[in-house]
């Protein structure tokens, strides 16, 4: 069966509060490098290979759309848009999928 562009558009939303509620507590994310390498591996080993396929489809997604305001996914994270925006392509390198 095939998804609207809703359905996918909402499964790339879930995916990457996934992602970016790790860092929801991180006051000061000023080496994204480090947070993001730790934070790859505690994804995969946190998360079926389904839910990683999907997590895998939403970072290459985001790192194509700078000016998306990921902000607007957890609106009380304590960062910029644009930080997390670079946390996101960092987590993409680390996890191979960019």
């Amino acid at each position: 069966m095939m998804q609207t562009r809703a359905e996918r558009d909402l499964g790339r939303v879930q995916s990457l509060r996934l992602v970016l509620y790790r860092i929801l507590f991180t006051r000061d994310v000023t080496d994204f490098a480090g947070l993001a390498q730790t934070q790859a591996s505690l994804i995969r080993a946190d998360h079926d290979d389904e839910t990683l396929e999907r997590i895998a489809a939403a970072l290459t997604w985001a790192t194509t759309r700078p000016n998306f305001d990921y902000k607007s996914l957890l609106p009380h994270m304590p960062h910029s848009s644009a930080r997390l925006y670079d946390y996101l392509c960092k987590l993409a390198r680390a996890m191979g999928v960019a």
